[in-house]
């Protein structure tokens, strides 16, 4: 009898330890890794400069100007996030003082004017792609189709308009 409790004790200690000793899980290969995340501001970064066809010496100027200015609208949206008409009044009289510094770094009333325009138009593509990205979700797509208001709003949309 002692024999067979200590073989079981053995077997029990001998599976155990085994069991310990498993190789680690494989690194998961490049396949399995994400894709890396694109830097939103070094895209934004991107397209200023190449819609404004910025020199080197214009860059090095404009872009600690830009970064003030966008510092400066972040500053007024925190200082006013209850009060969207102070917020539009505030964010108008920093643009009109960083016109007057784009002006003078680019040479130009239309290229500085166009700095502003930039802003919105690299913001609506940012939003597109968004969108389209989130549509091609299957998970996204399940939870719209479940929600009340979407379902009510694609509804409105398909309705003849008289």
């Amino acid at each position: 009898m002692k024999k067979i409790i200590l073989w079981m004790l053995i077997g029990t200690v001998a599976v155990s330890a085994s069991a310990q000793d498993q190789p680690p899980a494989p690194k998961p290969t490049p396949m399995h890794q994400p894709a890396p995340r694109v830097n939103a501001e070094a895209l934004k970064v991107a397209f200023i400069t190449r819609q404004l066809n910025l020199s080197v010496d214009e860059a090095q100027k404009f872009w600690p100007i830009h970064n003030s200015y966008m510092e400066e609208l972040k500053k007024a949206r925190v200082e006013n996030k209850e009060n969207e008409l102070a917020f539009e009044e505030k964010a108008l009289a920093i643009r009109k003082k960083y016109n007057a510094d784009f002006k003078k770094i680019l040479n130009s009333d239309e290229r500085a004017n166009r700095v502003l325009k930039l802003e919105k138009d690299f913001n609506n593509m940012m939003r597109k792609e968004l969108v389209e990205r989130m549509k091609k979700n299957p998970a996204f797509q399940k939870r719209m189709e479940n929600n009340p208001q979407f379902k009510k709003r694609m509804e409105e949309q398909r309705a003849p308009k008289n």
